[in-house]
């Protein structure tokens, strides 16, 4: 018998945990995350989990209002 699509999952996230990263400045950037190098160029934007926002390059792009969260 088939298992259904649900029970084959292994994680489901919380929506309230997904972002949208947005690159809001003039530069293109490297962010440095643990599961390698990610480029973020400009007007470009990359869905996430708000967690990124625990990574301290991340975190001083989103103060410096160089990147938004949507």
């Amino acid at each position: 018998m088939a298992k259904s699509n649900q029970d084959q999952l292994t994680w489901v996230h919380d929506p309230k945990d997904v972002i949208v990263l947005v690159n809001r400045s003039q530069k293109n950037y490297v962010l440095d995350l643990p599961t390698g190098l990610y480029r973020l160029d400009i007007g470009r934007r990359m869905r996430t989990l708000r967690s990124i926002l625990n990574i301290a390059q991340v975190q001083k792009l989103v103060d410096a209002g160089s990147l938004a969260i949507e």
